[in-house]
């Protein structure tokens, strides 16, 4: 018999055990970091669409021309960055005059109550009063200004992360090997973020240019029909359109309604829903899908759920990210086998990218 101490080896933590521990802490920095994690979210895709734009801009030929990579790279920068100051400045500027125009839009509100009133009967419009003198308008009005303040501040926040991630964007994938002590973890972390970076990408540049697209025919509908607030109103066109499903709904019945409650007539309303509401309509049914090709094979279900998750953990802002999130959730979860049933789960069709799908991909492509 040997005298050699007999070694015990440690059980394994099981997965799920280890599931049910973190998620509350996940949840947990997700909620109470807010504050901090926001800003930084914000200006990683900022990188992201920055660099969609350098690769589409860099991949360009005008007239047999290619324009050099650090042209495409200003290029990228600087429209970004403009439209950041811009909608900062925007919402700083007509913030006072939005507050100071809510009595008059209330008023105006109540006058036309009381034409619904002659129109669709007192029962009817009763219980919709009841409903509506719950709504403190004030309340949300004062809520939306504070919202747009602290977005202000936050923009100049954003700017400034996305300098220095710009600064250390070359040097992040120098320092990647050494931060392995396998090359082949190395390698394995450096496809996981190229393929992030890739499905952003993809989310990212599509929908800055149909939301861009819808936001020039807001701007020109509202212009020309004298609805107040149109750059503020196009600005938010820009912004919701970015939020799934729900989005491009609220984008069309807000400044509808406020057309409604602007102006004494009902022609004003109905230029602004058929004018722009069919061009929305056409931009997200016809001109997305042809420009996105290959979707980013998401559940629509699941991406309502992240829609609900996101917007309850970080509001409004929340929802604007929740398809990116998504995208980072599935592919990080598709790379972990214990969790790769969630990520099945987020996929439309449950078929997951794999390298070799990957590289057959990337062959194809070059071809």
């Amino acid at each position: 018999m040997s005298d050699a101490p007999e070694i015990r080896k440690t059980p394994a933590i099981p997965g799920w055990f280890m599931g049910i521990v973190t998620l509350p802490i996940l949840l947990g920095l997700i909620w109470f970091g807010r504050d901090f994690l926001i800003p930084l979210v914000i200006a990683a895709l900022l990188i992201i669409l920055i660099s969609a734009l350098t690769e589409r801009i860099d991949s360009a030929t005008l007239f047999g021309w290619n324009p050099p990579r650090w042209l495409a790279y200003v290029a990228s920068v600087v429209p970004v960055v403009a439209v950041s100051l811009v909608i900062g400045a925007a919402v700083s500027n007509q913030s006072a005059e939005i507050a100071a125009a809510a009595p008059r839009y209330a008023e105006r509100a109540s006058a036309l109550a009381v034409q619904m009133q002659a129109l669709f009967g007192a029962e009817i419009m009763q219980a919709l009063q009841d409903a509506v003198t719950k709504i403190d308008l004030g309340a949300i009005i004062s809520e939306a200004l504070d919202t747009a303040s602290g977005l202000v501040g936050t923009i100049g926040l954003v700017l400034l992360y996305v300098a220095f991630m710009l600064s250390e964007r070359r040097v992040f994938w120098n320092k990647l090997p050494k931060a392995f002590d396998d090359d082949a973890e190395a390698a394995q972390f450096a496809r996981v973020a190229r393929r992030i970076s890739g499905g952003v990408q993809q989310y990212m540049w599509i929908n800055t240019l149909t939301s861009a697209m819808s936001a020039i025919v807001a701007y020109a509908v509202l212009k020309l029909v004298g609805v107040d607030f149109a750059i503020t109103l196009a600005l938010m066109v820009f912004l919701l359109n970015f939020i799934p499903n729900i989005g491009s709904i609220l984008a069309t019945a807000i400044p509808t309604l406020l057309a409604l409650i602007q102006f004494d007539t009902l022609m004003p309303a109905l230029m602004v829903l058929v004018f722009y509401g069919g061009s929305d309509a056409i931009i997200g049914n016809v001109v997305q899908p042809a420009l996105q090709g290959k979707s980013l094979n998401m559940s629509t279900f699941m991406v309502m759920v992240a829609l609900t998750f996101w917007g309850t953990m970080w509001g409004a802002v929340g929802a604007f990210m929740a398809v990116p999130m998504m995208v980072v959730t599935m592919i990080i979860c598709a790379e972990i086998p214990a969790l790769r049933p969630f990520a099945v789960l987020l996929s439309g069709d449950g078929e997951l990218e794999t390298p070799e799908t990957e590289l057959a991909a990337a062959r194809a492509s070059d071809r």
